[in-house]
This record gives C-alpha cells, structure tokens and sequence, in this order.
C-alpha cells in the first residue's frame, strides 16, 4: 500500500507539484521542491483520518 499524494500549485511559478503524504492524523510540515523552478516550498498540512483538513502552501522564508 503506497502513501497518498497531497497536490499544490507552486507559490513562485504556479507549477502544478505532488508530495507524498503521511496518512497519520495531525499537524504536517515539510519543505520540499517545486518540480519546474526548483525554488523550496513549505508545506503545512493538516490531516484528520487520513484525509487532507487543512493545507497551507509558501514561499520558504529568504
């Protein structure tokens, strides 16, 4: 059984981009790249039952 994506729009190009998901319920952070302009991405996402709550997508802080 693989984990379920979690898909967003780039906050610099716009770019669509996919991230694997932790299915466990809570509060998520990560930083990842966007696929197309390769700048860093922060991810908050919170997830109740294994399904996506709440997602909160920005630029990584300069």
């Amino acid at each position: 059984m693989s984990s379920p994506n979690v898909e967003f729009g780039c906050p610099y190009c716009g770019h669509p981009n996919f991230s694997p998901l932790d299915p466990v319920s809570g509060l998520q952070e990560w930083t990842t790249d966007c696929e197309n302009c390769c700048r860093p991405i922060v991810l908050r996402v919170r997830v109740r039952e294994g399904e996506v709550e709440e997602l909160d997508v920005e630029r990584e802080q300069d």
